[in-house]
């Protein structure tokens, strides 16, 4: 795996050396400077790496196993005649062609069974020694950890063309799930993000003398208590006197899988390594704000400024009527938005406070596994790094099929979808799900004491933390 921070630093310097030479010669200083380094260019003083993969002609197809919640229309379109013609789709497909004439190598989809089969399957191929399938993309947890203890996965740490310091790589997320020191889960901008994220209502922001909260996203007072604020201000019934669907709030959302974000989004794990590196519950390590937090969101949730339906037989509230300010949402999602008559805005889960440095977005999007069994590893490492790189275009068509309108039209909302992108982190808990009923009951705690109405954080933990770290020792083979 190569790293390039020594020729970034040494491409800049050549690059401002040419500089000051066109300066002198009388050149304007903003034109476009390539610099004689293997794959870094200046452009207006941005750096773009671009990967040192040579031209050539493998003549292979590199197929593609979907486990997960991905539309197999932002993967890889063999035949533009196949799909009904846009944006994103022409993206796709140009991406595609690209790979194609660099590497002659096709992306093709491969079935290998729903999101339940689908890791069986790929581990008998792997142990039967069967090259039939290159990549595997993930569901967030199903499978997941099935796929690890089969030793199906090939340690992409070991495809040289790999490098993780490219910024289509999320090396910090492929760095938290390192499973014995090896890179057996992988992530980069080809696999399309999908997180949670808080949409608002900015016809309600107006209508309720609020500012739109882009500036405290930038400044860093984008917290989870300046959200419930903000919220706690728009309440309306609509005049029959119950609460519904109907009526005005502050915030609403689905009472179930959302809230497990705002865990991560306040800067905690459900699981964390230890100080020899094993995988361990981590929700005793910050117990007191574990429990703080159970607290705000219990009466955020219970509130009558918000909205949150049961996890099976509630009734959603629809944010197009546009009757509610803040909505917990699915960036997936958005592109519904589209037909609706509402103008709305976008921003990442808060901070738990201003200390806070960064923002965090769990990733619930599943993961890139390489299948043991392959026997082209060049081709299987080049082409996953012309995947990431080549995705570029298509990100742009994105976010723009999900904000229904061009990026330069709603330059804010695109910049907060970058900020979340690039905010991502996983959970080896969330990973780790169907490890153990504990385990699961560990993950989904925060809207399972939401629904129950109890923050009995100590007896929950006595009651599931031993069986999940069973889990976890058991699929992590930790002793």
């Amino acid at each position: 795996m190569k790293h390039i921070t020594l020729i970034r630093m040494l491409a800049l310097l050549l690059c401002l050396f040419t500089l000051l030479g066109t300066v002198a010669c009388g050149n304007a200083p903003d034109e476009t400077v390539t610099t004689a380094g293997d794959n870094v260019t200046e452009t207006e003083g941005e750096t773009e790496y671009k990967p040192d993969i040579a031209v050539k002609d493998y003549g292979e197809d590199f197929n593609i196993v979907i486990g997960g919640t991905y539309s197999r229309d932002t993967i890889a379109i063999e035949d533009m005649e196949d799909i009904k013609a846009g944006d994103l789709e022409t993206a796709v497909y140009e991406r595609g062609i690209k790979i194609k004439d660099h590497l002659g190598v096709n992306l093709v989809h491969q079935d290998a069974g729903d999101w339940i089969a689908y890791a069986a399957n790929v581990s008998k191929t792997v142990q039967a020694g069967d090259d039939s399938y290159q990549l595997v993309l993930t569901h967030v947890y199903q499978g997941l950890t099935d796929l690890v203890t089969s030793n199906a996965l090939y340690d992409m740490g070991e495809l040289d063309a790999i490098n993780l310091d490219a910024p289509y790589w999320a090396s910090d997320l492929m760095e938290e799930v390192k499973v014995e020191d090896k890179y057996l889960l992988g992530y980069n901008d080809f696999c399309l993000s999908a997180v949670k994220l808080v949409v608002f209502n900015k016809d309600l922001m107006k209508e309720y003398n609020l500012t739109e909260p882009y500036g405290d996203v930038r400044n860093k007072t984008w917290t989870l208590d300046k959200l419930i604020s903000m919220a706690s201000t728009v309440s309306a019934d609509d005049g029959d006197g119950k609460w519904t669907e109907n009526d005005t709030y502050g915030i609403s959302g689905w009472g179930w899988v959302p809230l497990i974000s705002l865990v991560t989004s306040s800067d905690m794990k459900i699981v964390d390594r230890d100080e020899v590196g094993d995988f361990v519950i981590a929700y005793e390590n910050n117990s007191e704000k574990m429990i703080n937090l159970i607290d705000k969101v219990m009466d955020m949730y219970n509130a009558d400024y918000s909205y949150f339906w049961k996890s099976t037989g509630g009734t959603p509230l629809n944010f197009a009527h546009g009757k509610c300010l803040f909505q917990l949402y699915d960036s997936g999602e958005l592109i519904k938005f589209r037909e609706e008559d509402l103008r709305f805005g976008v921003l990442p889960y808060p901070l738990w406070d201003e200390q806070q440095a960064e923002y965090k977005s769990l990733n619930w999007n599943g993961m890139m596994g390489v299948p043991g069994a392959i026997k082209n590893t060049d081709m299987v490492g080049e082409v996953l790094e012309l995947m990431g790189y080549y995705t570029a275009d298509v990100k742009v068509a994105y976010y723009e099929k999900l904000l229904g309108t061009k990026l330069a039209e709603a330059p804010d909302d695109a910049e907060m979808l970058d900020i979340i992108w690039a905010s991502q982190v996983s959970d080896v808990g969330l990973i780790a799900c169907n490890s153990s009923g504990s385990m699961d009951a560990l993950v989904y705690m925060v809207p399972k004491m939401c629904e129950a109405g109890r923050n009995n954080f100590a007896s929950y933990m006595k009651s599931n933390g031993k069986g999940a770290q069973r889990g976890l020792d058991r699929v992590f083979k930790q002793e």
